[in-house]
């Protein structure tokens, strides 16, 4: 906890630096910190084994998701209109509550940290940006849920870890910003539970982890 503290002071401090030396009137092009909250909508196959085709209800129709990271932006301006710099989330949580049509009761959560990728941003007005980016996600996993079958309850847990990948957009004015992301990819997963569980499943399954994201937040 110490050295993470440490580690947090020094890039606050770096990225504090880099924004005071930044004394162009174009405040969208200056490197910041930023904040998200976002909505995950999901899609039919998500969090479903790759190759097996599931019909009927989705395991989640959606989830929550919390962002906080940092934009530097590296070399000078071009028209002081565009500028170009890397787009890293130091702390990305997604909570997803499952289908009670799929599992009697469940949940899943997303841990994604130190995410890093190139990022572009137009700023046609000094109080409006427009933003493209692209990031690699190291994501860690964990499913939980139970069902019942003939009175009694088996539980599962699943827990996984895989670097995937996402792609955003976002619209800015002034500190305000929105925007949306498609996060993508596939995770292993170690799967726990009973010895005397009826269900012949996979133990290790790879499971889809593609979903949508919609989101609000701040950048300064």
């Amino acid at each position: 906890m110490k050295k993470t503290f440490i580690l947090f002071a020094l890039l606050s401090f770096v990225i504090g630096n880099i924004s005071a030396q930044d004394l162009s009137p174009n405040r969208r092009l200056k490197s910041g910190v930023w904040l998200k909250l976002g909505y995950d909508a999901t899609f039919s196959n998500f969090l479903t084994q790759k190759g097996i085709t599931v019909s009927g209800d989705k395991v989640s129709d959606y989830g929550v998701n919390f962002q906080f990271g940092s934009t530097f932006y590296i070399g000078p301006r071009i028209a002081n209109k565009l500028r170009f710099g890397l787009d890293a989330a130091w702390i990305d949580f997604s909570y997803f509550q499952f289908n009670q049509n799929f599992w009697d009761n469940g949940m899943g959560f997303f841990f994604n940290f130190l995410e890093v990728g190139p990022k572009i941003s137009f700023s046609p007005v000094s109080s409006i940006a427009f933003d493209l980016y692209g990031r690699i996600v190291p994501s860690f996993s964990l499913l939980i849920g139970n069902q019942s079958v003939q009175n009694t309850t088996y539980n599962y847990v699943y827990n996984g870890f895989n670097a995937s990948g996402i792609m955003g957009a976002s619209f800015r004015y002034k500190v305000f910003m929105a925007g949306v992301e498609y996060n993508f990819g596939k995770m292993t997963y170690n799967v726990t539970t009973e010895d005397s569980n009826p269900y012949q499943i996979d133990k290790t399954p790879k499971i889809i982890t593609n979903n949508l994201r919609v989101y609000i937040g701040f950048k300064f």
